[in-house]
């Protein structure tokens, strides 16, 4: 069953490649007029930006790519200029993307195109703020640190960012802004996906100032001041298209799972709450029923952090699977980040069996006490249940399969 997992996981992964989706979209665009401005952000920016490459070549004026580090896996093009910048928290990099691209924008005219090529990331990778640097980040690590949900933070860093919420289409006027996104957002909401940097914003000042008194209280006055003082400028939109999200990666799963002879139950694709809380409960739902059975779950989780130990929020479910599956026979639990990086590690996620509890433990480090820590990353290490992918080139979410052979 473990083998099984791990090749279930690989396969949906690989379903949710870009570069396919991206170029099938493309096909479906009217042609464009004047130039044509590209670019790519996120964290399936380069394999976006090469079906762009492909399919338009020298008709592409100038071109755009602001990814993560160690995912732009040699990627060259004549057409577009590379700039890798951190994730989750931005960096100098992150303001030269934004930067660049708005000078980018200034060259732009009435008869133009800018395609936009969005994925999960983005929010991080590409930003100018209203605020300092220091500030800026401090905000991002305390929203992650009280446990925040994504779309809470993405509308805190739309509010005071620059080129979010709408404002890099109102810096691209008077072109013709297309977006094409990949979707790592449950909801599939257009502002929330790499926080909107094309979308209008749909927050209410009400709901901003509650998520703000509530995760940051000692930045509340300073992020609601900002708000309260934005301007909305003229955009023109030329359609918002989504590739591919949750769905895709939980259905490729569900039918790879049916092929190895599994009897397969779909669970939630929404799934969100503290991490180690909601895989007590998935695993609570499994009843010990005779055969093969595969239950997909698929969403985003958080981590409220009370340690100091290293890991990320699929880790944190993976460790928590081993509390809960200890000395159990016949069930395996894995759940990776299609991404293929886990909070600040190089593991897309975790594996779990009856087993992997002892194989920690003789490694030297107590399950509980580690996931007390949040030091997930340590103990799945010790017990060889890291799941490591490396960069894949997708996002759109986590997935979470469970597999028993009663």
């Amino acid at each position: 069953m473990r083998k099984d997992i791990l090749e279930i996981i690989s396969y949906a992964i690989k379903t949710a490649d870009p570069y396919v989706s991206t170029l099938n979209e493309l096909k479906k665009l009217p042609p464009h007029s004047g130039r044509l401005f590209v670019f790519s952000i996120g964290k399936a920016a380069v394999p976006m930006a090469k079906a762009a490459a492909d399919y338009y070549a020298d008709k592409i004026h100038c071109g755009l790519v602001v990814t993560k580090y160690e995912h732009t896996k040699g990627f060259s093009s004549p057409f577009f200029k590379v700039i890798e910048a951190a994730h989750p928290v931005s960096d100098e990099n992150s303001l030269r993307a934004a930067e660049t691209a708005l000078k980018i924008a200034g060259t732009t005219e009435k008869d133009d195109t800018c395609l936009v090529l969005l994925s999960g990331g983005g929010s991080a990778l590409f930003e100018k703020s209203a605020v300092s640097p220091e500030v800026q980040r401090d905000i991002t690590k305390k929203l992650l640190a009280r446990g925040a949900a994504i779309d809470d933070i993405n509308a805190v860093r739309r509010s005071i960012s620059l080129v979010k919420g709408g404002k890099f289409s109102e810096a691209l006027y008077p072109a013709k802004v297309i977006t094409v996104a990949l979707s790592d957002v449950l909801s599939n909401d257009k502002s929330v996906i790499a926080s909107g940097i094309t979308a209008l914003e749909t927050t209410t000042h009400r709901q901003l100032v509650a998520t703000a008194e509530k995760y940051l209280p000692e930045y509340s006055g300073l992020i609601c001041d900002i708000a309260e003082k934005r301007t909305k400028n003229p955009v023109n939109d030329g359609g918002y298209f989504i590739i591919g999200d949750i769905n895709t990666l939980c259905a490729a799963a569900e039918k790879k799972a049916a092929t190895l002879g599994y009897e397969v139950t779909s669970l939630s694709r929404s799934l969100c709450g503290e991490a180690r809380e909601e895989t007590v409960r998935l695993i609570a739902e499994i009843p010990e029923a005779k055969g093969k059975h595969a239950y997909i779950a698929g969403g985003e989780t958080t981590v409220t952090l009370k340690g100091s130990g290293l890991g990320g929020r699929n880790q944190e479910m993976a460790l928590a699977a081993a509390i809960a599956l200890k000395g159990k026979e016949g069930i395996v639990f894995a759940c990776a980040g299609s991404d293929g990086t886990d909070g600040p590690t190089d593991a897309a996620g975790g594996i779990a069996d009856g087993e992997s509890f002892f194989r920690i433990e003789r490694g030297g480090v107590n399950p509980v006490d580690a996931l007390n820590n949040n030091d997930s990353y340590h103990a799945l290490k010790l017990g060889g249940d890291l799941l490591v992918t490396g960069p894949t080139g997708t996002n759109v979410n986590d997935l979470v399969v469970i597999l028993t052979d009663y």
